[in-house]
């Protein structure tokens, strides 16, 4: 029987994560800076990640259980990711040229943020399905809501927009 030495333990990833740490603290400052500047509110940033990890890690744990190739599925989600910065960075772009040209905000980037989240929620929730993990109905109930709220802003703003033009 192995006892853990729970002090040695410690003592290991104590020193690991100072090793790392300037690094990190490094690269999260730079990263806060960059989103401050776009105008992205940083814990909506935080969730989109968080739900972009875990669409890709039950997108593979789904390859692997099909015995699919996992490059394959790498590869669709690596392009799909790389769709999502860019169309990111066009709605910051479409967030600064309106509040440049009209002289006040709309929320274009929070909602893109909001509606990848929602997809990503949805898209975990459907390989949940696929993998046959029960989904509590409140949870599929919870990702629907926001959608419909996202739907409803998003008719707002195209509202709005036609009451400028006129």
């Amino acid at each position: 029987m192995n006892d853990i030495n729970w002090l040695h333990a410690i003592h290991y990833y104590c020193d690991r994560l100072l090793e790392l740490w300037p690094g990190k603290v490094a690269l999260g400052t730079a990263l806060a800076a960059i989103l401050t500047a776009l105008g992205i509110d940083h814990v909506l940033f935080g969730v989109l990640l968080a739900s972009v990890m875990g669409e890709m890690l039950t997108r593979i744990i789904v390859h692997c259980k099909r015995g699919k190739s996992l490059c394959r599925g790498l590869h669709h989600g690596l392009v799909r990711y790389s769709c999502y910065f860019f169309f990111l960075l066009m709605a910051v772009g479409v967030d600064i040229s309106l509040r440049r040209a009209l002289g006040f905000a709309l929320p274009v980037t929070d909602v893109f943020m909001a509606y990848l989240v929602l997809t990503d929620c949805a898209s975990i929730i459907g390989h949940l399905v696929w993998l046959g993990v029960p989904v509590p109905p409140l949870l599929v109930v919870l990702v629907a809501i926001p959608g419909v709220v996202i739907l409803g802003v998003l008719l707002a703003m195209i509202q709005r927009f036609r009451e400028i033009e006129k």
